[in-house]
């Protein structure tokens, strides 16, 4: 990685996406494992009348948004602060939670560049801290030290006084919510199936009355426009005082909402262990 960064250094970004095609035709051919995942994530997503050339078609955009993720992630770096040039993003949703000064849960996911999601919201000021899932082979400090190029607060998911302290000091807290990394997550509708969604972003909004919302930076490949735009939506949910109850419900409305962004963007929803299962 810091060889790409290096490399990169010297190369305009339409270069570097020109490059990530190729390599992502690549891997789209080579990485049978991973193509034979997302194409099943994509049977679910598109429904049984997709024809099998639009689900391949779909797949290698998957591929082709996942090397420039990396990419991207790579000229940080060298970007820092003109990381800003690559969003469009109309701030309102998010400055309107803020002001509440008590914090605000962030629920994103594996779509879109969620790895440049938070050092784009850093470099633009926003106090953001992400709770991030671990890295083997001694990936997890090498990924760190580009995400913390601009600011950005990391947190271990078992560190769960940090996610509190965070809270209270009024920042936000981005939770990676379309995958069950616990094991206690909640079985949930998805599409044609039902998936495990995690309980903590539900969790940490009712207990500290936190505004939530669900967000993604998302690709826009439109001539004129920048390379992606952040995408949020407000959660609402009034509680009834049984919190059980309350949690089981909550988390079911932002599995709807992650859901209607990942059938909105079907070629940006990156997880490679989905775990559907056909009965609830």
């Amino acid at each position: 990685m810091p060889l790409g960064t290096l490399v990169q250094f010297m190369l305009p970004r339409w270069i570097v996406v020109r490059f990530a095609r190729v390599a992502a035709a690549f891997a789209y051919r080579l990485n049978r494992k991973a193509r034979e995942r997302l194409l099943e994530n994509c049977r679910h997503v598109l429904g049984a009348g997709t024809s099998e050339s639009e689900l391949h078609a779909t797949t290698r955009r998957l591929f082709l948004h996942y090397v420039i993720n990396l990419l991207d992630v790579m000229r940080v770096p060298v970007m820092k602060r003109r990381v800003l040039q690559l969003v469009e993003m109309d701030p309102l949703i998010v400055d309107r939670a803020l002001a509440a000064k008590r914090g605000v849960v962030i629920v994103s996911g594996h779509f879109g560049n969620y790895d440049l999601a938070g050092v784009y919201m850093a470099a633009a000021g926003y106090p953001l801290s992400a709770v991030i899932e671990p890295v083997p082979r001694g990936w997890a400090k090498t990924y760190g030290r580009y995400r913390g190029a601009t600011a950005m607060e990391t947190i271990p998911i078992p560190d769960r006084k940090a996610m509190i302290r965070s809270l209270h000091r009024g920042r936000m807290l981005a939770l990676v919510s379309d995958r069950d990394l616990t094991g206690n997550g909640l079985l949930c509708p998805a599409f044609d199936a039902y998936r495990h969604f995690p309980k903590g972003a539900a969790a940490y909004s009712l207990r500290f009355g936190c505004p939530l919302l669900v967000a993604g930076m998302m690709f826009q490949h439109e001539p004129g426009r920048r390379p992606y735009r952040m995408v949020y939506k407000s959660v609402e949910f009034t509680p009834t005082g049984d919190t059980n109850a309350d949690v089981v419900r909550f988390t079911g409305l932002i599995a709807a909402e992650i859901n209607d962004l990942i059938r909105r963007f079907p070629d940006q929803w990156l997880v490679f262990k989905a775990g559907w299962q056909q009965e609830p």
